[in-house]
């Protein structure tokens, strides 16, 4: 019995302990994304509990670059950690956080973090020291109410051609200004310079550059996002990358944004509205002191509820203090489940 790192050809075990504890299947390509194609990261950051040749728990981090203070930091997002049901109570939960905090002080990481349902947040504050930040605010806006009420209630769908007419008094207006938007389907220089730019809009916030952005939005295999660049003349202010998800009823979200300079957030809101324009809900996530809030809450947003716990725990010296959520900066993107 031992925690191990991750060795090739562990993949397929893992797979197996995914879909017995989550109950849902993932592709061996949607793993490889994820832990071997991240160009934030040499090899993949899993460590295994293993008995016999048998993996029974894993926990792993998705290692990417932070600016702390404006400094690039290595930071890792705590991951599918899990325990096989059958082998609970031998302790692999606890031997695994362990394992964690002493391995990833060796990989140099200066900072962990995640977003663990709650009973895994109690196990990961207990074991390891851990602070709970906060509860992220989910921020939502009804788009369409007579469509998203037929869902419910059928004899309302004949009223849904009046979503028009409250798109139009409650959708974002047009503002007159000289940028341009244009669709990103691969991020170049102009991403590196931006994330450069914005360095220290907060104490803590992921390098939102080329390879990142490429990465974890355009090479997906799963995930379709739409990403627009807002430019004056040649010169990248900000970006928003959005996706819908279909069901009863269109869910839309905003999952990134990032901007230069504050008059720009509205912008990048409007061009998300045009980006959902057929989705009933948009909603994304952001910190109440977040420069985004202000566009959010003007444009008719509501702080619905907060339910996913952001926790985090300090590894190297100079990050202590972190635990403070008004120096990060989050969004959806930030979450691989996104």
């Amino acid at each position: 019995m031992t925690v191990r790192h991750y060795q090739p050809g562990d993949e397929n075990q893992i797979q197996e302990l995914f879909k017995k504890t989550f109950r849902q299947d993932r592709s061996l390509q949607s793993w490889s994304w994820k832990f071997i194609d991240n160009p934030k990261q040499t090899e993949p950051f899993i460590l295994l509990y293993d008995e016999g040749g048998k993996i029974l728990g894993h926990i792993s981090l998705w290692i990417t670059e932070a600016y702390i203070d404006g400094k690039k930091s290595k930071i890792g997002l705590r991951a599918d950690t899990m325990v096989d049901p059958e082998a609970r109570g031998k302790g692999i939960y606890k031997k695994l956080n362990d394992s964690l905090l002493v391995e990833a002080e060796h990989a140099g990481i200066d900072y962990l973090y995640g977003f663990p349902a709650p009973k895994a947040k109690e196990l990961f504050l207990r074991y390891t020291g851990a602070h709970h930040m906060t509860d992220m605010p989910r921020w939502m806006f009804i788009q369409q109410p007579f469509s998203l009420l037929s869902t419910k209630v059928s004899p309302i769908g004949i009223f849904k051609p009046f979503d028009k007419i409250y798109k139009k008094f409650r959708g974002p207006k047009r503002i007159d200004n000289d940028y341009t938007f244009k669709k990103i389907n691969k991020c170049d220089h102009s991403f590196d310079r931006l994330a450069d730019q914005v360095r220290d809009h907060s104490h803590v916030m992921v390098v939102r550059d080329s390879a990142y952005l490429n990465w974890r939005y355009h090479d997906h295999p799963e995930n379709t996002y739409d990403m627009y660049g807002l430019y004056e003349g040649e010169e990248l202010k900000g970006y928003v990358v959005t996706t819908k998800e279909e069901g009863k009823f269109t869910n839309g979200f905003i999952v990134d944004w990032l901007a230069l300079h504050d008059d720009v957030w509205p912008l990048l809101l409007h061009q998300a509205f045009l980006n959902l324009h057929d989705a009933d809900i948009i909603q994304t996530w952001c910190l109440e002191h977040s420069p985004p809030v202000k566009a959010l809450k003007k444009q008719g947003f509501v702080h619905k509820d907060s339910p996913m716990p952001l926790v985090g725990k300090e590894i190297s010296a100079h990050t202590v203090g972190l635990e403070n959520p008004e120096k990060w900066f989050i969004t959806p993107g930030d979450v691989d489940s996104f």
